[in-house]
């Protein structure tokens, strides 16, 4: 078998299902889940009983999740990385390719707008890994959180659902689903209106809330007409014929310990499909099994049902620090890094790196690799200048010879095990240019050195975590599955003006260990230009307030170890810095130009001008980076991921990149975010604008992450993405909610709901409240410019072409009535319109179903079987003309409306095609409702205070005498739901007590 072929077959082995660039060591093996990281962050304080809830919450989970998975899959080993912040012990070990960017779960400062609760961050959809499960400290630790949110670990295994196996929330959610929440349906089944749950047979009452008395009532309305505005399902805290969803309530009740299912012989976990929350909308209205079944959990028979006793199902713990960071550099040195100034290049970003990004207390070692490898530098702890200059000294100065990685990689553990240390956690930097060869084809290994494929079970068994960097298109196609297999990240550096990829994953090593915020070095521009003889050229940024310590501009050029360019800068008081500032200074042995500024840098705009003083063209490598301005501000952080490593075209699979933009742990909404994506086959770049608004590639709207697929491939090769951002005009906000919002309802009797306690200084919210939506502040200028990372196309589609249309346009998952109106016997549906290819264009036609029911078309959806809708259907709007991607489309439909009806509901679905005819999937089915009459709350009935008393009178001497019959009904009835009362809960003050009560009013 081809040498590389093996190696990555090997090392596709050990990775993940995950699709996300991001690392993941998570398996699950003879039903055991192992490989699971939790990090604290180091702004979370030192406590022994944090560490002991975490434990707890696994335990408790575990066996949880043994017996909702139906003894499948339990918790068997888990990690946690304690931040160097707390004190170091003797027993914890070392983290290996564990980070707290890359962990599983992370304990940290709340994001607001979930606050107090735990939640999962999800890019992708349906099925598909999440990116980490985000606690607060407070939740684990205050004994509140399980007296009205339940036991952890069975929230534990809810967030679980959510990120091992992209399920999403089965209850009406405000914060995760704000554009599509409602509470009641009307179920064609019944015929009557039910709450939103799963399973169908949870208990609960129509209630709302009165915010100005602190009391609840039941809703006006009833079953079959519906209710008023504001109701809620407020769920009973006793349930008696349900054992599911873990999904839609997993917290108090104890009854509660099943996934939902579609198998009709158990009733009390049967899923609800009518129902109409995020996870049947994004899921295709499948139940919860059904999309377990589908992953590679349990996929083919994988991980059968197996009794382990309860002694079995206890995890085990494995508690890790970071040390001071340890990088070795290795580079490639052969032949072809002569060619384009590629060695020139490699060698001054090295320089750059030694000199002014590693931080004090790393050690750096350096190897370099051609005919076999050489070690160069032993690890050397940075404390002084003299100890940089000693590495600047190493670095090779000539390039010759094959590029034998698998040697590398041996002898740069050698050099992390330096004086018996263990390499464990310890960083290889590994930057080429070519596959590896080891010879001439004659003489393939004349040295009989080893392979990639040879050496990955020792690089993978070291602990080691591997950056590559693939320099120009024809790097090893082995290089993502390297940093893949050992939690590492890709980058692709095209060496073509523009591109500046080279100091992006240098840096990136910096932030592989515990960094503490203050210390993170945050990139503000990077880029690279070509110019002529004696050219000027200027570029600008802008200094935001978050930043401003330690603001360095790096410049570098190619031509002679002579100065060769010139650099000014303008300060935003329109100061000039020149080569008279002190903190100017020149290295024509590595060609770098660097400009430091002292002090704290002025916020506003920059401006800085190059011009080339050599006699010929040259590049200019150009690198702005700042540290946070002080340490108790956080900064403006621009993180990214891409949808994989390895992008599979030839099969129909996109590339997706991901940009998260937040301060601290708060999120940035209307941010302007453009992906860059360069191309192989010398193609030029495409521009993307990713979106954070709930469609296309985007999961969750004003989440702060903002996502878009490309479609526009080029060929075989490497597809490096950067990230560039702004505040868009001023219109980006920061969320700094401080109120929760009514996400997962700790389930209490509304009697009992007034004296909520706070969560980590968030009060948990009355169940029911209407949800607020999201307050901020308006984030200040700034700009960022990062790389998003690298993926590898390997093979092409039959027949590939540039241009082809080789994408339908995206299915609709945001398809939602916006109105209905009984009287002119019309819906109006809204939708986000998808693209040509996916989320990009325009599509050509759309085709617009309406059937009886959601169920209807669930067991059958052949458009034939329902009616598509025509123009003679269509009031207002137009199927032959899709709007572009991303803008609001809104239809008005006209529907029939059977003679003496005063509720009709219909379910409506679409889909979309290409100017080729290609189709996108059908939509999510939403359902219209027209009612007659849309009952409304007493005090907007019109009646004068002595006739709502007179009412309220006989209301009480009515019910004396028909208590009984209505106990009976509501027993004897088929539905679960309470119709209105009068009944309201409210707040009583007693005199001398301190406290507040609550009765019945």
């Amino acid at each position: 078998m081809d040498t590389t072929l093996l190696a990555l077959l090997l090392l596709f082995a050990v990775q993940s299902v995950v699709s996300l660039t991001r690392p993941n060591f998570i398996t699950l093996k003879d039903n055991g889940y192992t490989g699971i990281t939790v990090a604290i962050h180091n702004q979370v304080m030192e406590d022994e009983q944090l560490i002991k809830r975490l434990k707890d919450m696994f335990t408790e989970g575990s066996k949880y999740l043994y017996e909702a998975t139906r003894n499948r899959a339990y918790f068997k080993e888990v990690t946690i990385l304690v931040p160097k912040t707390w004190s170091s012990k003797p027993e914890y070990e070392l983290p290996g390719g564990i980070t707290f960017d890359n962990a599983d779960v992370i304990v940290a400062p709340p994001n607001p707008r979930w606050a107090p609760l735990q939640y999962t961050k999800q890019y992708e959809g349906c099925g598909k890994q999440g990116v980490h499960i985000h606690f607060m400290d407070a939740f684990l630790t205050d004994p509140n959180t399980e007296l009205y949110y339940g036991p952890l670990g069975r929230t534990f295994v809810h967030e679980w659902g959510h990120f091992r196996w992209g399920l999403f929330d089965e209850y009406a959610d405000p914060v995760g689903d704000p554009d599509n929440y409602q509470e009641f349906y009307f179920s064609p089944s019944t015929q009557s209106f039910e709450g939103v749950r799963c399973s169908y047979g949870h208990t609960g009452q129509p209630l709302i809330f009165l915010p100005e008395s602190l009391a609840y009532r039941h809703c006006a309305g009833n079953s079959y007409i519906g209710y008023e505005d504001g109701c809620v399902f407020y769920v009973s805290r006793e349930q008696k014929d349900v054992t599911a969803s873990i999904m839609y309530s997993t917290y108090p009740l104890q009854e509660i310990t099943k996934f939902c299912d579609v198998d009709g012989q158990d009733e009390s976990s049967y899923h609800n499909r009518e129902a109409p929350n995020k996870h049947n909308r994004l899921c295709s209205r499948r139940s919860n099994w059904e999309i377990l079944k589908e992953h590679e959990d349990f996929k083919n028979g994988n991980n059968p049902a197996t009794e382990i006793g309860d002694q079995g199902l206890v995890p085990s713990f494995t508690i890790v620090q970071h040390g001071e960071a340890r990088v070795v550099l290795l580079l490639d040195t052969s032949g072809s890094m002569k060619n384009d100034q590629k060695f020139l290049k490699m060698i001054s970003s090295s320089a750059n790196f030694l000199s002014s990004i590693v931080i004090d207390g790393s050690s750096v070692g350096i190897v370099e690799f051609n005919f076999q490898a050489f070690k160069l530098k032993e690890l050397t702890a940075i404390t002084s200048d003299s100890d940089r200059d000693e590495l600047l000294q190493a670095l090779p100065d000539k390039a010759d010879g094959w590029t034998a990685i698998g040697d590398g990689l041996l002898k740069a553990i050698e050099v992390l095990s330096t004086g018996s240390q263990d390499p464990k956690g310890g960083i290889i930097m590994l930057i080429s240019d070519g596959e590896e060869k080891h010879g001439a084809d004659s003489n393939p290994n004349p040295h009989d050195l080893p392979y990639v494929a040879d050496v990955m079970d020792d690089v993978i068994n070291s602990g080691v975590i591997v950056d590559t960097l693939a320099f120009s298109q024809g790097a090893s196609t082995l290089l993502p599955s390297i940093s893949k297999a050992t939690g590492g990240k890709t980058f692709f550096y095209s060496n073509e003006p523009g591109s500046n990829t080279l100091y992006d994953a240098f840096a990136a090593t910096m932030e592989r260990g515990d960094v503490i915020d203050a210390d993170k070095r945050v990139q503000l521009t990077g880029t690279s230009w070509s110019l002529a003889s004696s050219e000027e050229r200027d570029g600008s940024f802008f200094m935001d307030t978050t930043l401003g310590r330690r603001t360095e501009f790096s410049f570098s050029w190619t031509k002679k170890n002579v100065r060769g360019i010139d650099v000014t800068i303008t300060t935003p008081s329109g100061r000039f810095i020149d080569s008279s500032y002190e903190g100017y200074g020149v290295d024509t042995s590595f060609r770098i130009l660097t400009v430091k500024i002292r002090d704290i840098a002025e916020a506003g705009s920059w401006k800085y001008t190059v011009v080339n003083w050599y006699n010929e063209i040259q590049e200019i490598a150009i690198s702005i980076s700042s540290h946070p301005a002080s340490d108790d501000v956080d900064p403006i952080v621009v993180t990214s991921e891409l949808s994989g490593s390895v992008t599979d075209f030839a099969n129909g699979e996109p590339l997706t990149a991901f940009a998260e933009i937040r301060q601290g742990f708060s999120p940035m909404i209307y941010a302007n975010v453009w992906a860059t994506i360069e191309r192989p086959a010398g193609y030029d770049p495409v521009r993307l604008r990713l979106l954070d608004n709930g469609a296309g590639a985007d999961i969750t709207k004003n989440d702060g992450v903002y996502s878009r697929t490309f479609t526009e491939f080029s060929g075989v090769g490497y597809y490096g993405i950067r990230i560039d951002v702004d505040n868009n005009d001023g219109d980006a906000i920061i969320i700094d909610s401080t109120t929760a919002f009514s996400k997962a309802r700790p389930i209490v009797d509304p009697d009992q709901a007034f004296n909520l306690p706070a969560i980590g200084g968030v009060k948990i919210p009355f169940p029911g409240a209407q949800p607020e939506e999201p307050t901020g502040r308006p984030a200040p200028s700034f700009s960022r410019g990062t790389s998003g990372g690298s993926s590898y196309v390997k093979e092409l589609p039959a027949g590939f072409t540039p241009g082809g249309d080789y994408f339908p346009p995206d299915d609709v998952l945001d398809l939602r009535v916006k109105q209905t109106v009984f009287s002119q016997s019309t819906v109006v549906l809204t939708w986000t319109a998808p693209g040509d290819d996916l989320d990009n264009g325009a599509a050509s036609l759309y085709e617009i179903i309406r059937a009886e029911s959601v169920l209807a078309w669930q067991n059958d959806s052949s458009p034939g079987s329902h009616r598509i809708l025509n123009s003679t259907d269509i009031l207002n709007g137009s199927i032959s003309t899709p709007l572009d991607f991303g803008n609001l489309e809104e239809y008005t439909i006209l529907v029939p409306i059977p003679k003496g009806a005063n509720v009709v509901s219909y379910a409506f679905v679409l889909r979309a095609f290409d100017d080729a005819g290609n189709p996108s999937g059908f939509s999510n089915a939403v359902q219209a409702v027209l009612r007659e009459t849309i009952p409304q709350p007493p005090s907007q009935l019109g009646l004068a205070a002595w006739e709502i008393a007179l009412i309220v009178i006989g209301a009480v001497v009515a019910a004396l005498l028909i208590v009984l019959g209505v106990a009976y009904l509501i027993k004897t009835h088929k539905r679960k739901e309470v119709n209105v009362e009068d009944t309201v809960y409210e707040v009583n003050k007693e005199e001398g007590a301190g406290g507040t009560s609550l009765t019945k009013a």
